[in-house]
């Protein structure tokens, strides 16, 4: 099993988001979609808001790869549905996926990330001398 160090405690996913997260591996780029984003850069900080409305908190996966934000949605309510029968169906939120860049001195290790009514808001502090590769799950509050 992965260990994922977070702060407070671990982050241990349970065994059908991961098998969900390998299944996103597949490249099949079409089937998810990209959020909207904002990055501002602060004195002391990195800014970035995401837009993900109608998802719980919960299905929302963030970690940090070799200076790599990855945020993955998976919204279980829309794959569900789409059994259903659809008259018109013109958004798809069942999986939102954004990939960013960030800058060196973003300090990976102490990113934190909160929800509130559909925005996705992270804070990543910087730092003096260039981040040092860290694999790290962030959790959302």
């Amino acid at each position: 099993m992965k260990e994922y160090p977070v702060y407070p405690g671990e982050y241990t996913p349970m065994p059908e988001v991961e098998v969900l997260l390998e299944e996103l591996k597949i490249p099949h780029k079409d089937s998810s979609a990209k959020p909207l984003v904002n990055m501002n850069e602060c004195k002391d900080l990195f800014t970035i808001e995401v837009v993900v409305p109608g998802v719980r908190r919960e299905e929302i996966f963030i970690h940090v790869h070799n200076n790599v934000l990855s945020i993955v949605v998976l919204h279980k309510d829309c794959v569900e549905s789409k059994k259903e029968k659809l008259q018109i169906h013109e958004f798809d939120t069942e999986c939102l996926e954004r990939h960013i860049l960030l800058p060196d001195n973003a300090d990976t290790e102490f990113v934190s990330a909160k929800y509130r009514e559909g925005i996705l808001s992270l804070h990543i502090p910087k730092t003096h001398e260039p981040s040092k590769t860290y694999t790290n799950q962030i959790v959302v509050y």
